[in-house]
């Protein structure tokens, strides 16, 4: 993962505040950890839903997690045409 080109274009793209930024950053490891990957794809949320882990957190944390995963995702498919 590019963190520091993610945490440019969250700031500046999706007018994020850096701490939130950050949050979104750290969201992504959280779900690479949990998963045991080493990369966010189109796959990702689907297996986020049928995780233990995942199932265990709250339902705050859940839709959390599955945001950072949208924004990276959504992040990786514009950079993907540069």
């Amino acid at each position: 993962m590019d963190s520091e080109k993610l945490l440019e274009w969250l700031v500046n793209e999706k007018k994020m505040g850096i701490r939130s930024a950050k949050d979104v950053l750290s969201r992504c490891g959280r779900v690479y950890r949990m998963l045991g990957v080493d990369f966010i794809d189109g796959n990702t949320l689907e297996s986020l839903l049928k995780n233990e882990d995942f199932m265990a957190c709250s339902m705050f944390i859940k839709s959390q997690l599955k945001r950072a995963v949208s924004l990276y995702l959504e992040f990786k498919a514009l950079t993907k045409n540069e």
